[in-house]
């Protein structure tokens, strides 16, 4: 059984709202290899949004087994590195991680029925000047003393 003991003064309902849809910095702040429910390589990617506490994900998946699959895949990834300024096929994660892009944010429905934002597309570079500058939320500027793992 757990021992927990809740405090409800610590508890607050506002921490992680609902990223609305719209044009944001987004920063990269994890990224690690794994493979679809299909079994194709992915990229599994978790996002900070400026000004927003939370986390949205995104995932790219490398599909080769067709040309219009390939072309697919190219485009996502050149997308990827251009809005986050990464060396064109640079695949090494850990160079992803703390770059900061800009996406296209929507809100769609989870399987339970529960509104999330999910990435629409990444912004190219150029077009990013128009977006303000990053900033970060003032409850993600306290780091935890045991930060949970990705």
């Amino acid at each position: 059984m757990i021992k927990w003991e809740f405090n409800p003064e610590a508890y607050n309902p506002d921490r992680f709202e609902l990223v609305p849809p719209g044009k944001y910095r987004v920063r990269i702040e994890d990224a690690e290899e794994t493979a679809s429910k299909s079994g194709y390589p992915m990229i599994k990617m978790r996002l900070k949004v400026s000004g927003y506490n939370g986390s949205v994900w995104h995932y790219m998946g490398f599909m080769n087994d067709s040309p219009d699959h390939q072309r697919m895949t190219n485009d996502n990834l050149g997308r990827i590195f251009d809005s986050f300024g990464l060396a064109p096929g640079d695949l090494n994660l850990e160079h992803w991680r703390g770059k900061v892009g800009a996406a296209g944010i929507k809100n769609e429905p989870d399987n339970k029925n529960n509104l999330r934002a999910v990435v629409s597309y990444f912004i190219q570079r150029a077009k990013q000047d128009e977006l303000p500058a990053w900033q970060e939320h003032a409850v993600a500027k306290i780091e935890p003393e045991n930060p949970i793992p990705f």
